[in-house]
């Protein structure tokens, strides 16, 4: 029994057998991501982000941060991450009221072997 469930255990973990790690991403490689943020159309809120990913390999996004007119800041964490397949355009929002945002920031990144400079889908 104890065999079974180590042996099962390797097995879910798929960044045991391959030298994986989650990265941030590099300036040459967020001049490839596109982020507009706005409001739909007679809206107040929310925030819509739309993230156009022009990289070949997928990306995820864990966090958005607003700096506020009046010197604040509203964080959203994305559980789970929001992720935006390569040559692709995903939307994400946060409660933010429109007219109130001074800058915003999204946090993204792709996983990698090691040894390589491409993002890839470690699922596959």
């Amino acid at each position: 029994m104890g065999l079974m469930l180590s042996f099962n255990a390797l097995a879910w973990n798929l960044f045991s057998i391959e030298d994986v790690s989650e990265v941030t991403l590099s300036k040459a490689e967020l001049q490839k991501v596109k982020v507009n943020a706005g409001w739909a159309k007679g809206e107040d809120q929310p925030l819509i982000f739309e993230v156009t990913n022009d990289l070949k390999g997928p990306i995820q996004c864990s966090a958005a941060n607003v700096e506020l007119n009046d010197g604040k800041t509203v964080s959203k964490v994305f559980v789970p991450k929001f992720a935006i397949p390569g040559q692709s355009t995903r939307n994400a929002s946060m409660p933010v009221v429109k007219g109130t945002m001074k800058s915003y920031a999204l946090t993204c990144s792709c996983f990698k072997k090691k040894g390589s400079d491409a993002c890839f889908n470690p699922l596959r």
